[in-house]
C-alpha cells in the first residue's frame, strides 16, 4: 500500500504511522493491516520505530517476504512484466516505438524492479521522474501512467502515482532547415562514414524515412531493372503501406551499388561494423551489421557536428537532423524542375496519375507496386 500523505502535525511520524483522530494508526508495511495505537504519542513512535526495524528488512526481500505470507509479492518487475506481455500487444504499436517503449521497461526493472508496488507512492515516484529532464520527462511520465493505469484496472495497485506527479509540457521542436551547402559539408568530412554517406545519399535521392532506410534490403535491388522497392510505412507498422517500385536515376544507381559493393556482410542497403557488439545490441538487430533507426539519428548528429556544418546554430536542439533530409531532398527536386505530383509520388503519397500493377504476395494477397523514378542529380 503506498504511504498517505503527511498531515501537518504528521510529518515527524516515522514511517507507517498516522494520526487517526485522538489515536494513531499503525499500518504494516508487509500486511498492508492497519492496527490501532491506542497509546501515548511518545509511546505509539517508539511501538512504530520497533515493528519498523523489524518488518522493513523483510520489504525489501521478496523472497523471504513471500514465505511468510505464502503469497507471490507484487514487485514492480512484475507488473512490468504482465504490462509488457498482456497489455503492450494490443496497442498494435509500431515496430520501432514497440522496440523503444521495451528498452525504457528495462530499464524501469533495473532501477526500481526489485521494489514491492505498494512502496512506489506519489514521492517515491516523483523523484524517480526528477532524474530525467525536458521531454524525456514527459515520455518517462508518460509510460509510467500506462503502467500504473494497468496495474489499478488489475486491481493490483490502489491507485495511479504516476498520473499525481507533475505533468510538464513537452518543449516544441523548432529545428532549422538543411542547407545543400551543410549537407555537402558533412559528405566531404573525413569524420563521416562511409556507410552514413551512403545512407545520407539514399535519403536525398529517394524521399524515404529513417525506418525505411534501415530496413531496405539489398533483395529490393533489380540492377538488371533499374528499380528498387521500398514499401514507406511499413517498417513503422502501417496497416496499409504504399509498395513503391522506384525506377533509378544516374545518381540513385550510383549508390545503390556503392551499397551493395560493402565489403561488410549483410541483407541490409546500409549496413556497418560495430566497434563492439554486446549480446543487448545483437538481440536488438535483425543482423549484426544492421543499422537501428536510433544509431542512424544520433552518428548523422554526431557527423553533423564533427564537420562543423551548422556551427553558426548555437541551439544544438535547432540544428537540423536526418529527420530534415527528406524535406531538402523533395526541394532539391523541385529546384530541378521537377512537378510536385512527381516529388509527393516518390515520398509515397498516391495520387491517380501514378502507374500501378500487382503482384501476388507470399501469402497469397495481391501487393501492389507503384511506379516512380528517382532522377535527382547530387552534383
Amino acid at each position: 500500500m503506498a504511504a498517505r500523505p503527511r498531515g501537518a502535525g504528521a510529518r515527524d511520524l516515522p514511517p507507517n504511522l498516522y494520526v487517526n483522530g485522538k489515536y494513531f494508526l499503525y499500518v504494516n508495511p508487509v500486511t498492508g493491516q492497519r492496527i490501532s495505537v491506542n497509546r501515548t504519542r511518545q509511546e505509539a513512535v517508539r511501538l512504530a520505530k520497533a515493528a519498523n526495524a523489524k518488518l522493513m528488512p523483510l520489504v525489501s526481500d521478496t523472497e523471504l517476504l513471500e514465505a511468510i505470507t505464502g503469497e507471490q509479492a507484487e514487485t514492480v518487475s512484475r507488473i512490468i512484466d504482465r504490462f509488457e506481455e498482456e497489455y503492450l500487444p494490443s496497442r498494435n504499436l509500431a515496430a520501432s516505438t514497440l522496440r523503444e517503449t521495451r528498452i525504457r521497461l528495462d530499464r524501469y526493472r533495473a532501477d526500481i524492479g526489485r521494489k514491492l508496488l505498494r512502496q512506489i507512492d506519489v514521492l517515491a515516484m516523483a523523484e524517480y521522474l526528477d532524474q530525467f529532464e525536458n521531454n524525456a520527462y514527459t515520455k518517462h511520465r508518460a509510460l509510467w501512467v500506462q503502467i500504473f493505469r494497468f496495474a489499478v484496472a488489475k486491481g493490483l495497485a490502489e491507485k495511479n502515482v504516476a498520473e499525481m506527479t507533475l505533468r510538464k509540457i513537452e518543449h516544441e521542436k523548432v529545428r532549422e532547415r538543411h542547407t545543400p551547402e551543410g549537407v555537402q559539408q558533412i559528405l566531404e568530412a573525413t569524420t563521416t562514414p562511409a556507410w552514413l554517406r551512403r545512407a545520407i545519399r539514399l535519403a536525398l535521392l529517394t524521399l524515404q524515412r529513417r525506418e525505411d532506410l534501415t530496413s531496405w534490403l539489398r533483395s529490393d535491388v533489380d540492377l538488371e531493372a533499374n528499380t528498387i522497392r521500398v514499401s514507406p510505412g511499413k517498417a513503422q507498422g502501417y496497416e496499409n503501406p504504399i509498395h513503391l517500385e522506384i525506377e533509378m536515376g544516374p545518381d540513385l544507381r550510383a549508390v545503390v551499388i556503392e551499397c551493395l559493393q560493402s565489403p561488410i556482410v549483410g541483407p541490409h542497403l546500409i549496413r556497418y561494423r560495430p566497434k563492439r557488439m554486446t549480446k543487448q545490441t545483437r538481440d536488438a538487430k535483425e543482423h549484426w551489421s544492421a543499422v537501428t533507426n536510433d544509431y542512424l539519428t544520433k552518428s548523422f548528429s554526431k557527423a553533423r557536428d564533427d564537420a562543423k556544418a551548422y556551427d553558426h546554430i548555437k541551439n544544438r536542439a535547432a540544428r537540423p537532423t536526418l529527420h530534415e533530409l527528406r524535406a531538402l531532398g523533395a526541394w532539391m527536386y523541385e529546384q530541378q524542375g521537377y512537378p510536385v505530383e512527381y516529388v509527393q509520388a516518390l515520398m509515397g503519397h498516391a495520387t491517380e496519375g501514378m502507374t500501378k500493377y500487382y503482384q501476388k504476395g507470399h501469402d497469397g494477397d495481391e501487393v501492389e507496386y507503384r511506379k516512380v523514378s528517382a532522377g535527382l542529380t547530387l552534383k
